[in-house]
């Protein structure tokens, strides 16, 4: 009786961590789908694996082995009944599903009719000029063959699913790059090929308009015409731009415009030191200042309003620079009221914004010496002492375009307004 009572404990206890086994809750769910035909790429996989997940998980997870284990042929016809439905454009071929601490669910397809074999992807940027979407393109180098790829392989009926991983797939690079810019993307099937369309089109302030000047202290702006009409081009394509996009990007648009410019051989060959400065605005300005470290020349005609004689004037200035902060030069000087010519030859220290001048006028055999002030590229300070009349002479000059600046002249007794063309 004793030894009876004995081997049925032994019984009981060593059927209890088998017990125990079929009770345990299901901890993890794992689902695979496989291909056949092996064409489909890995983050279409990859989608349909986890739209199946969440299925599964619903259905197996935490959920205890013994309540499932009975019934798991009727969960994996339940399951397979789901993925006919979520899994468009794929035959389900088989379903395999293993219960145990983790459930894991096999899902073997094939695709319904054709794969996708020729692709085409078309890049649009909306309202953005051909050439600034070069630019623009350039930013995404991988994304068009990343497209190819992803959608070469797949069922040509999946385009309702496969078209929101591509969405996703466009949206992540783009707003890791272009955060100024959306997305749209659209799955479309033609006779011979399945093009993939993406439009990246701009959001929040643009720019409108590009006050657009380029000028030079180098040579006479006249010299300049043919590239100041090409440069006007230029600047119009980056018209249709977020601002905060120019914002961010400014430095590289200016080492792109700069770059280009100086390959131009009219730059190249006079041996210039083009610079590009943008202001983002939606009314932009892009500055070119083309200027030498080798000689300055420049042309001005003035027309003096309120003065009472010597009011109409033109000078021709031509410097030589013997090292970057100092220049030797030659001026004649015209006064049309009487044709009176007028030679100098001078001297010019600069720093920084300023410089000062000496300059020896003949036949007068006047010293004259200036001193100029540069607040900014539009506006400049003037004073200029003239040795023999012991005269003295102030100005504020602005500069309302390459062509055309004005300067308010104080000359010791009178104040006037001097009207200057720039050639």
């Amino acid at each position: 009786m004793k030894s009876k009572m004995i081997l049925t404990l032994a019984a009981m206890t060593s059927f209890l961590p088998l017990q125990q086994a079929f009770s345990m809750p299901i901890e993890q769910v794992y689902v695979q789908v496989v291909d056949v035909t092996g064409g489909t790429s890995a983050p279409l996989i990859n989608k349909m694996s986890t739209s199946m997940q969440l299925v599964a998980q619903q259905l197996l997870l935490e959920r205890d082995t013994e309540v499932i284990l009975p019934s798991q042929q009727e969960y994996a016809t339940l399951l397979s009944d789901i993925a006919d439905r979520v899994l468009t454009g794929y035959y389900l071929q088989s379903t395999e599903l293993t219960i145990d601490k983790n459930a894991e669910l096999v899902l073997k397809v094939r695709p319904w009719n054709e794969s996708i074999r020729n692709v085409e992807v078309d890049l649009q940027f909306s309202g953005i000029e051909a050439q600034t979407s070069e630019l623009l393109e350039s930013k995404l180098p991988t994304l068009k063959q990343q497209l190819k790829d992803t959608i070469r392989g797949a069922s040509i009926d999946a385009s309702d699913w496969a078209d929101g991983v591509l969405r996703k797939m466009v949206r992540e690079q783009v707003e890791e790059v272009l955060p100024e810019f959306k997305v749209a993307v659209d799955l479309l099937n033609e006779a011979d090929k399945t093009v993939v369309q993406v439009i990246v089109y701009p959001v929040g302030q643009l720019v409108r308009n590009v006050d657009y000047s380029m000028r030079s202290e180098a040579i006479p702006n006249i010299l300049l015409m043919k590239l100041k009409s090409k440069y006007a081009d230029e600047c119009n394509k980056l018209r249709g731009l977020p601002v905060s996009y120019v914002e961010r990007q400014r430095q590289e648009i200016e080492d792109f415009l700069l770059a280009k410019l100086s390959r131009e051989p009219e730059i190249v060959k006079n041996k210039l030191q083009p610079r590009v400065n943008i202001t983002p605005d939606t009314d932009m300005t892009v500055e070119f200042l083309i200027n030498s470290d080798k000689y300055k020349i420049w042309f001005e005609g003035y027309g003096d309003i309120g003065r009472g004689e010597e009011n109409l004037s033109g000078k021709a200035h031509f410097g030589k620079f013997i090292s970057p902060k100092e220049e030797l030069f030659g001026e004649v000087e015209v006064v049309l009221d009487d044709v009176d010519w007028n030679f100098g030859v001078g001297y010019t220290r600069y720093w920084g914004k300023s410089g000062w001048s000496y300059i020896r006028r003949v036949p007068d055999g006047e010293n004259n010496y200036k001193l100029e002030y540069y607040l900014d590229p539009k506006w400049r300070l003037r004073a200029e002492h003239f040795a023999n009349s012991n005269r003295n002479e102030y100005g504020v000059r602005y500069r309302i375009h390459e062509f055309l600046s004005a300067e308010y002249v104080y000359g010791g007794d009178e104040f006037y307004l001097r009207i200057i063309g720039n050639l």
